[in-house]
């Protein structure tokens, strides 16, 4: 059979590399989208005890609706671990974003590194891999820490020789001597827990007293638990709702929430049903050209039924025929999927290798299956007599089947290309939208050693390096998760309960106005006022939050500190337009200007930084980032989705081009002897174009008609997703009509003209 199939193929070549390269493209191009979505489907999936870990989630009222974060009562962990006994473990974890990179010393070796502050049970509860030490104790003592291989090598060459040494650390104007108790390997890239070190969580509290009382159970804090075997989340769940808190608790599954965060999982489904119609229109290919060429093979099927075939055998070699098929194009889509894969880690920001395994297999045999699945059980069910008499109707079922599949194509072709156009336009909104601050020509490092003990002076001298316009700074980087950034603002006997939540930043003289920012009313920070020490400035959403017309004198309560009102600040968007502007608070606090901010009117001035830092500091590396980089940062996925959606509408469309050049030349070739009697009795070259052309641009103009609806109400939901957007335009579906039927008038134009200037009278004699 694999002799006979392989003959087939060969034996009707124009179609077979047809869908040679159609089924190739289109399984390349699954097997990339599979790894993608593969490995983020794995992200967090490694550790033993997994499926049991949960984090503790808060919901609370805001305005007239609700939001859900994991900020929680540093006290919360003991509390549960007490009143719930379906719990076995508790960890409580400092926000992982709060902190910039610590200063890390062992003997005249100081390095940056990224660490965190966890409850002795870490390493119990995560199944993260220690070198040295063991997971039950590394964490027992305040004055202990866990180092990753990599900082070990770092400061002390060895793993092994690490254990028991002591090294101290700083971060702000808090440090600490600490011994090494472990050593763990680095966290994996599908992590999304990453430290170069973790601390015991009693070492913070020393350092910044975390208060025992649960309060509302709310707080800036990351609380995880490990239940029983056996234990239904839903008992700890309604056993947590019961608790006499102004706010809910709930239980997030751990290994979901990276999936849950953001549009993740949207845009895994999104990819995998591209993946999926993707697929579906290069197996179309090759149904539309096996049921268009019917005739040549009804002769065939007729015969071998007459002799004793059943139609089972004829299906089998049908369908051996389409898988054949299938696997040949799985090589070759091995070889596109590895020549694309640097590419695509590029675009991903992945580092996925292609590694064939049993998935590829399954993919392949259904994609042969489906392509020669219509074929198979059309073809074989005509009666031989009529196969044989050449009168089988070639009009009406077979006919429609194929409009209809070639319409489908299109579909998807003009939903593929509004999509890019929308998600193109959305893009381009965000780069250009106001957001209330001058994100251009802004660099930022972070301040260590002298810098941040000295900062004001260190200010004083970048200010007077030429191509520096302004420099000032501020407590944490500027781009921070809302939860991460709550303070407890009270006016006039207001808002005790918290109900109004506030994000508040810790700012030094001149931030402002370096970032560029619009005063409406009142000033900024001045060093001409010494009791702004005890002021601060308002966004307008905030003045908005407390109902205040006269804003300006006014004095409120941050943390039960009572603050004067001197400023008003245009509202603006430090995070993504995925969220909503919220009420903002800058207070000044030079002491902690860890983030310095630089504007520059000469990119050589960043050299001169760099020289003046490194001269001024000496020991700590310069390491910078601009500012506009770091607001596009927030726009990953969609960067992401950005490129790959324009990478997969054309593959979509080359795809389907193909089938249509396909269909076109077998339209060609049916009705050659009547298009030599046409241009015989007088018919020109347009109107025989036409002719021909005519049936596949009425499908065009039906598969327009479906799909504008269906794009403009996923395009629609897509963009719900941001707070801040473009609007649906009648250009993008406009600019999409003319590019589908551009492209479908290119690609059936040549195989119409062929027709319509070739010699009738050798057609005719051949008839």
């Amino acid at each position: 059979m694999f002799k006979r199939s392989l003959r087939r193929l060969m034996k009707d070549r124009q179609s077979t590399i047809l869908n040679l390269v159609g089924l190739s493209t289109g399984l390349a191009c699954t097997l990339l989208i599979w790894l993608w979505i593969h490995d983020e489907l794995q992200t967090d999936r490694f550790h033993q005890s997994g499926e049991r870990i949960y984090q503790v989630m808060v919901t609370r009222q805001q305005g007239t609706g609700s939001e859900t974060d994991p900020g929680t009562a540093g006290a919360l962990g003991q509390e549960l671990i007490n009143i719930i006994p379906n719990v076995e473990q508790v960890v409580t974890l400092a926000p992982q974003k709060w902190f910039e990179p610590f200063s890390v010393n062992y003997g005249n070796n100081t390095v940056s590194a990224t660490g965190n502050f966890a409850s002795k049970d870490f390493f119990s509860m995560f199944s993260f891999d220690l070198l040295e030490g063991n997971k039950n104790t590394v964490l027992a003592d305040k004055h202990s820490v866990v180092i990753s291989k990599s900082l070990a090598l770092s400061l002390f060459h060895s793993t092994k020789d690490a254990v028991g040494k002591t090294l101290s650390w700083k971060l702000f104007d808090f440090k600490q001597v600490v011994t090494v108790t472990g050593v763990y390997n680095d966290m994996p890239a599908n992590s999304t827990i990453k430290m170069d070190f973790v601390l015991n969580f009693n070492a913070w509290v020393d350092e910044m007293p975390v208060s025992g009382d649960l309060g509302n159970g709310t707080g800036p804090f990351e609380t995880y638990v490990l239940l029983k075997k056996g234990t239904d989340m839903l008992h700890v769940q309604a056993a947590l709702r019961k608790w006499p808190f102004k706010v809910q608790l709930s239980l997030r599954s751990f290994t979901d929430r990276y999936l849950q965060e953001g549009s993740r999982i949207t845009y895994i489904r999104m990819f995998g049903l591209i993946a999926i119609f993707i697929l579906i229109i290069a197996c179309i290919n090759f149904m539309n050209l096996s049921t268009a060429n019917a005739v040549g093979r009804m002769k065939e099927i007729g015969i071998k039924k007459a002799i004793g075939a059943s139609r089972g055998a004829l299906i089998r070699q049908f369908l051996g025929e389409s898988i054949l098929l299938s696997f040949m194009s799985l090589v070759l889509a091995i070889g596109i999927a590895a020549l694309l894969l640097p590419d695509f880690n590029a675009i991903t920001g992945k580092q996925l290798a292609l590694r064939p395994d049993y998935t590829m297999v399954l993919i392949t045999l259904f994609t042969g299956l489906l392509a020669g699945s219509y074929p198979a059980f059309y073809l074989t069910g005509f009666h031989p007599v009529v196969t044989l008499k050449g009168n089988f109707i070639q009009g009406s079922a077979n006919a429609w089947a194929r409009k209809g599949l070639v319409t489908f194509q299109l579909v998807v072709s003009v939903v593929f290309i509004i999509a890019v156009l929308v998600i193109y336009q959305q893009m381009r909104f965000i780069q250009q939208k106001n957001l209330g601050f001058n994100k251009d020509n802004v660099i930022y490092f972070q301040a260590d050693g002298l810098a941040m003990k000295y900062n004001d002076v260190m200010l004083a001298g970048l200010k007077q390096l030429p191509g520096v316009v302004n420099a000032s700074g501020m407590m944490r980087n500027i781009i921070m998760p809302f939860e991460n950034l709550d303070s407890h603002i009270e006016w006039d006997a207001k808002n005790k309960d918290n109900q109004v939540r506030f994000s508040e930043m810790l700012v030094n003289y001149d931030l402002i106005e370096t970032l560029g920012m619009t005063m409406l009313k009142g000033r900024s920070f001045s060093r001409n006022f010494s009791t702004d020490s005890q002021a601060v400035v308002l966004n307008e959403t905030a003045v908005k939050a407390m109902g205040l017309t006269d804003p300006i004198g006014k004095t409120i309560y941050t943390q039960n500190v009572p603050v004067q009102i001197i400023g008003v600040v245009k509202d603006f968007n430090f995070n993504s337009l995925h969220n909503a502007i919220r009420p903002y608070i800058f207070r000044l606090w030079p002491k902690y200007s860890i983030i310095t901010m630089v504007r520059i009117n000469d990119i050589k001035a960043i050299d001169r930084i760099a020289a003046y830092y490194k001269q001024f500091n000496p020991g700590y590396s310069f390491n910078y980032q601009f500012l506009d980089e770091a607001v596009q940062d927030q726009y990953k996925s969609e960067q992401v989705i950005s490129s790959l959606s324009r990478y997969l509408a054309a593959l979509a469309i080359l795809i389907s081009c193909l089938g249509l050049f396909g269909l076109m030349a077998v339209t060609a070739e049916r009705r050659r002897k009547e298009i030599s009697i046409r241009k015989v009795l007088g018919a020109s070259v347009k109107q025989l174009t036409l002719l021909l052309s005519g049936d596949f641009l009425k499908l065009v103009f039906i598969a327009i008609i479906i799909a504008f609806p269906l794009a403009g109400w996923m395009m629609e939901k897509w963009l719900q997703g941001f707070v801040y957007r473009t609007q649906l335009q009648a250009g993008v579906f406009v600019l999409a009509a003319v590019a589908t039927l551009f492209i479908t008038v290119c690609t059936i134009s040549f195989q119409s003209l062929k027709a319509a200037f070739s010699n009738p009278v050798k057609a005719l004699n051949a008839e």
